[in-house]
């Protein structure tokens, strides 16, 4: 999301949430700290295997490689539909609100 973006940091949907956050080491740490917290409190587990990190595709390898140690959840691929909606990063959207 282009920095002057509104400030998202997650979108939930019955039992999907999609979480945002930075790639750097600390934020990556706090973010997987809070979901062992919501585990803890809630008694829900958070199954990894079926959870993707989504990435830009100019991100460099180390850089995905570090993701995933640090959260150890799988690289999905973009382009890909969430309900119907579009998930993508870049380009204009004016042609796919249309339709």
């Amino acid at each position: 999301m282009h920095k002057w973006s509104i400030a998202i940091n997650h979108s939930s949907y019955v039992d999907d949430t999609i979480l945002f956050c930075s790639w750097h080491k600390r934020s990556m740490k706090k973010m997987m700290k809070i979901l062992r917290r919501f585990e803890y409190v809630s008694g829900q587990l958070i199954n990894l295997n079926k959870s993707y990190v989504y990435l830009h595709e100019k991100v460099p390898y180390s850089v995905c490689q570090r993701i995933k140690r640090t959260t150890g959840v799988s690289q999905g691929v973009f382009l890909f539909t969430y309900l119907g909606c579009p998930i993508f990063m870049g380009g204009k959207r004016s042609h796919i609100l249309k339709s």
